[in-house]
């Protein structure tokens, strides 16, 4: 530990933003100050900081048993206080409730604590980025600390939620496929909706040898894709079993009925070149608790300490695009808390598209209120027919 201080968090129901702080502080001690309600989220913070700060930071667990007595928690500060010959003692009161927050740093200050080692975490917003706020009036931007370690694995981990990696099942459907199938789109949006109703009619069979005989044909639709007709005999004899036929049956119904703009958003977000680098997952597959309740998500980019959420759909009607809207709205906070940001991009118009960004704005009212994005957006974006693309506000929102 050397001379490192110690640091105390209080755990919250969303330990990211504790989870953000130690990282940050690289402390040589970490209290974990924790209630009933925070048991849970208190031992997936532990396992995270254990794997992410390794064996050289010593961590405890002093629990409070009533976070609305002062004189309780109090009582759990002042031996933290004390404890550390004489090295310097951290307070993070981002975690916990309002309540204990209050009695943690006014227990923080009569035992000694000073001011600039008293600090919570400022999520930032629309024109201001996140940082550490120090009770003296001094701050620091998340991004100016070194090695804030933050993945997707990690970020599902400390809310709970474990997930499984789309896997490309060869013969695959490719980004030059993607990119096709959007240069008809932009041509004629009514394809999307075509080529979605051909996805439920595969989908109703879902075992390919039951639809050879009326495979999937991409010149039906004036398409040129790598597999230009699927499923056929050949294609599925050189699969070893059912389940991997199945799997690669769905993986290309999956990705003509709309799962081709998730994938093109995916190469569009790469082609921006931002810096840090972002960890970009396309199709997130996430699982909560023993039932293993689904928290799909479609694209999800990890830069910095932040975490963007996207779906996508090819509708363009409201009551689809607004259900999305407001799942992807609800499921980045379930995901990533309220340092998440969120997105739909769908192929509306855009009046629709306004409408719907009114909509969430109406609920959410927040500095990181879900963004709409619609089909002319989708065009700005693209690189098709040789145009140059303008992916500035897909770029501005990976930066907010």
């Amino acid at each position: 530990m050397g001379d490192r201080p110690t640091l105390i968090l209080l755990v919250g129901s969303n330990p990211l933003p504790n989870y953000l702080v130690a990282c940050a502080l690289r402390p040589g001690r970490i209290a974990l100050v924790y209630t009933d309600e925070t048991k849970e989220a208190k031992d997936r913070l532990r396992r995270e900081l254990t794997r992410t700060l390794g064996n050289g930071v010593a961590l405890d667990e002093p629990f409070v048993e009533d976070a609305t007595c002062a004189t309780t928690v109090r009582r759990i500060l002042d031996p933290l206080m004390h404890s550390d010959g004489g090295r310097p003692v951290l307070l993070n009161y981002t975690g916990g409730t309002k309540v204990m927050a209050a009695h943690a740093r006014m227990a923080f200050s009569s035992s000694g604590g000073r001011p600039e080692h008293a600090s919570y975490l400022d999520e930032g917003g629309i024109d201001r980025q996140a940082r550490l706020r120090f009770d003296d009036g001094n701050s620091m931007p998340l991004a100016d600390y070194p090695e804030i370690p933050l993945t997707l694995a990690p970020l599902l981990a400390l809310h709970g939620i474990t997930h499984k990696a789309r896997e490309a099942k060869s013969p695959a459907p490719t980004i030059d496929d993607a990119r096709e199938i959007l240069r008809k789109v932009l041509a004629d949006v009514p394809l999307a909706a075509a080529l979605y109703r051909e996805r439920e009619r595969l989908e109703e069979f879902r075992d390919p040898n039951k639809v050879t005989s009326d495979p999937f044909r991409a010149e039906r639709y004036g398409l040129t894709l790598s597999l230009p007709e699927f499923p056929t005999n050949d294609q599925i004899s050189q699969l070893n079993n059912a389940n991997e036929k199945r799997s690669w049956f769905k993986q290309w119904y999956s990705f003509i009925g709309g799962e081709w703009l998730e994938e093109w958003l995916g190469a569009q977000i790469r082609a921006l070149e931002l810096a840090p680098v972002p960890e970009i997952t396309v199709g997130v597959n996430a699982y909560r608790g023993e039932r293993e309740a689904p928290l799909e998500v479609d694209v999800a980019v990890i830069r910095g300490h932040r975490s963007y959420f996207v779906s996508c759909t090819t509708d363009t009607g409201k009551p689809i695009c607004k259900s999305k809207l407001f799942e992807v709205a609800v499921r980045s906070r379930q995901l990533g808390g309220d340092l998440a940001r969120a997105a739909l991009v769908c192929l509306a118009d855009d009046r629709t598209a306004s409408a719907l960004q009114a909509d969430v704005d109406d609920v959410w009212g927040a500095s990181n209120t879900t963004r709409v994005f619609g089909l002319s957006d989708v065009r700005a974006w693209s690189d098709c027919d040789s145009k140059q693309p303008n992916r500035y506000s897909l770029k501005t929102w990976l930066e907010s």
